[in-house]
């Protein structure tokens, strides 16, 4: 009984192989059925981002980021478009931890989120190609200079930040204080600027930063200084210089 099923699973287990059938050329009257089309298949990360799939010889899709700042106005993991966050009020912004990975994103992975999207090079290269993408990433960072006490004036080639009149009750709210999550989320706006083609208005947050930043522990501020002076390759976090860091945005040698 044993070497009869250890049998019938062995031939279970086969490719069935059919007899190729004689062909014959179709009738002259006869329609051929056209070929089907072949569509892109897709897939929803755990955070709900749609991702696609391409067949051969099509174009290859934008990237999440660039659907999310650009014309298609993409929505992220919750169902909320650019817009719709920029509509966010400062207590939205304090207690929201969602949406700040999608606005500025990196190009290294999130410990916390590994499904947050990532900065690649097409990513870049769309918005160093693109004035309208980095005019909207400005308006971001625009809303989240007004959250944390600064008004923004001027564009994204020549901003100026000038603290606001209630500027350190507000700023004490937010990020004027030793530690604070908004430390991690400013390191994290300048380094996105940056990698985006953002590099004055980076700077100029850095500054005022840097001129208004009494009372912040002596780490955040390295970390701010390292995501604004730093090679691009080297994320902040990275402590050894010599570090490979991302390969993609390692300046060409000489």
């Amino acid at each position: 009984m044993r070497r009869l099923l250890a049998s019938t699973l062995f031939l279970a287990r086969q490719p069935v192989f059919s007899t190729p059938l004689r062909q014959t050329a179709p009738p002259p009257s006869t329609t051929l059925s056209p070929q089907p089309t072949v569509q892109h298949a897709s897939y929803t990360s755990s955070t709900g981002v749609r991702h696609s799939s391409m067949a051969a010889g099509e174009d290859k899709p934008k990237p999440f980021i660039v659907r999310f700042y650009g014309v298609e106005a993409a929505k992220d993991g919750e169902g909320r478009s650019l817009e719709d966050i920029l509509r966010f009020e400062d207590n939205e912004l304090e207690y929201h931890h969602d949406y700040i990975q999608v606005l500025f994103p990196l190009p290294e992975p999130s410990p916390i989120n590994p499904d947050a999207p990532i900065i690649k090079k097409g990513t870049r290269t769309a918005f160093v190609e693109n004035e309208e993408l980095r005019k909207q990433l400005f308006r971001a960072f625009n809303h989240m200079a007004n959250f944390y006490a600064f008004n923004v004036k001027g564009d994204a080639a020549a901003p100026v930040l000038e603290p606001k009149p209630d500027f350190r009750k507000l700023a004490q709210n937010t990020w004027l204080t030793r530690m604070d999550h908004n430390h991690l989320r400013i390191t994290r706006i300048i380094r996105c600027l940056r990698v985006l083609g953002l590099e004055a208005t980076a700077q100029a947050f850095h500054q005022a930063l840097q001129d208004n930043a009494e009372g912040v522990s002596s780490r955040s501020l390295m970390y701010w200084e390292r995501a604004a002076t730093r090679s691009l390759h080297l994320p902040p976090s990275e402590d050894n210089e010599n570090a490979c860091g991302v390969a993609w945005l390692k300046p060409a040698e000489d």
